[in-house]
């Protein structure tokens, strides 16, 4: 698996649009997926990783834990006002650990996606 190259993907989804994040580990995969959640709103290459938020979760599988993961990123972005662009991902056992990068900017309206 060393040989797989860290990208994410959009893809399409019957509930909106879906995210998939791939990497040679676990925790690359589930850090390139956040990235992808970034990229439905902007292009993370002009985000300027200035100021870092730590993020946690625990869930019972990795199905779970990737949902939980995802919709923890998109809490942060929404309540502090923050696009990401880089992602620190620890996993040990069923919880995670994160450090998202980003800085505070005006996220675009529903109607501007």
């Amino acid at each position: 698996m060393s040989g797989i190259a860290s990208r994410w993907e959009h893809f399409p989804h019957g509930a909106d649009i879906g995210v998939r994040g791939i990497g040679a580990t676990k925790a690359d995969a589930f850090a390139q997926a956040a990235l992808a959640v970034t990229a439905i709103m902007t292009d993370p290459a002009t985000v300027t990783p200035e100021e870092m938020v730590p993020i946690t979760c625990e869930a019972p599988d990795d199905e779970l834990l990737l949902v939980d993961w995802l919709n923890a990123v998109i809490y942060e972005m929404v309540t502090r006002r923050m696009l990401f662009s880089r992602f620190v991902v620890l996993l040990h056992g069923s919880s995670l650990f994160a450090e998202a990068w980003g800085n505070r900017s005006t996220l675009p309206s529903m109607s501007q996606r």
